[in-house]
């Protein structure tokens, strides 16, 4: 019999799980190192989709001020061959009642308030209504000068009346005659006939627009358009109008103070300039949102990662304790209980703790007979 005493070693097992070189902390770790290049990936996607988003609305806004200066030309265009029609009339050179007639009947059903005839030195020689003439456009207005210069057509900028409210616009085309200009023909349309342009256009509900003549003087508007026609717009847009540039983007905080972005494109044919504006907050609601977006589900992930990282941590430091609870049995020569449930290498690490700690206790019955 051997009369060694063997000391039972209690290694003194660290019970946190809290320290820097803890499974834990390790764990987590692995799960930072993961899950941050996932969200800064995720980051970068979703702040290039919104900026997709957001230059989408840029572009709509562009197509809509394109879309815009085209239908004013068109609509331009219609009173002007209407005119050019009225021209080629001898009967309304001639001021034949009969044909008078009939013509200004079919300029009032095409939205015209106002005929004339200028010669070349600008003095009036024909208006309709016959109570306008006094109160007709100057014949410098009404592009007498330019007309007899060779334009084909001039419109004017719309003439504001001495009550501060808003007149006519004016139309001028040449009357020939053996191919010799020799009078010129002006139509007087009222701003409203344009209005209707802005649905055709495709302008959404939040946005708005309108168009200025080359003094910057409102000609129509989208929004509260009796209280703003005849005024003069805000100065970006009354430097755009007056300006070089024949498009081009700028940002203004409205009258009621909301923060719009426009785009500008001036007409080639009248010299009108068109301006769309879209709020700021529409133009910047694809990265909020998505940005929301986002951090809602980074936050859920990171709390779901913590959570299930925390629980992994949980089972394998526990059974670890048990690794170490058995370790710690063998070297005290008691009997090594084997856990029911852990992990499978643990287990297989605990079975060769059993199995050594049997061939011990064999030994010892050995040395003892």
């Amino acid at each position: 019999m051997s009369s060694e005493t063997y000391l039972p070693l209690r290694p003194r097992l660290s019970r946190s799980a809290y320290g820097l070189d803890s499974i834990r902390s390790y764990l987590l770790l692995l799960i930072a190192a993961i899950l941050v290049p996932m969200l800064v990936l995720a980051v970068v996607l979703a702040w290039h989709y919104a900026d997709a988003a957001r230059r989408t609305i840029e572009a709509e806004r562009l197509d809509v001020t394109s879309n815009m200066t085209d239908l004013i030309d068109r609509e331009i265009g219609t009173f002007s061959g209407l005119l050019n029609g009225f021209a080629l009339s001898p009967g309304l050179r001639r001021a034949d009642p009969r044909i008078v007639q009939l013509i200004t009947d079919v300029a009032h059903d095409h939205g015209i308030q106002a005929l004339g005839i200028f010669d070349r030195a600008g003095h009036l020689q024909f208006s309709w209504p016959s109570d306008r003439q006094t109160a007709f456009v100057a014949g410098e207005r009404a592009g007498v000068a330019e007309i007899f210069a060779g334009s084909k057509l001039f419109v004017s900028d719309l003439q504001v009346m001495p009550n501060g409210r808003p007149g006519l616009f004016y139309i001028s085309v040449p009357m020939v005659m053996e191919g010799q200009v020799v009078s010129v023909l002006t139509a007087g349309v009222p701003p409203q006939q344009l209005q209707g342009l802005f649905a055709e256009a495709g302008l959404r509900e939040e946005w708005r627009a309108g168009f200025v003549d080359r003094t910057g003087i409102l000609i129509a508007r989208s929004r509260e358009s009796l209280t703003y026609v005849g005024r003069s717009a805000q100065k970006p847009m009354v430097d755009a109008a007056r300006g070089k540039e024949q498009s081009g983007l700028f940002d203004v905080v409205t009258r009621d103070g909301v923060e719009m972005k426009n785009a500008f494109r001036r007409s080639a044919l009248t010299g009108w300039t068109v301006g769309v504006a879209v709020p700021a907050a529409v133009v910047n609601a694809p990265m909020w949102s998505t940005m929301l977006i986002l951090a809602a589900i980074g936050i859920f992930l990171t709390l779901m990662s913590l959570f299930l990282g925390m629980l992994i941590a949980r089972r394998i430091t526990r059974d670890v304790n048990q690794l170490g609870h058995a370790v710690v049995a063998y070297a005290s020569g008691d009997v090594v209980a084997l856990p029911t449930a852990t992990l499978t290498e643990l287990r297989d690490v605990l079975r060769v703790v059993e199995a050594a700690a049997a061939v011990d206790r064999n030994r010892t019955v050995l040395r003892k007979v």
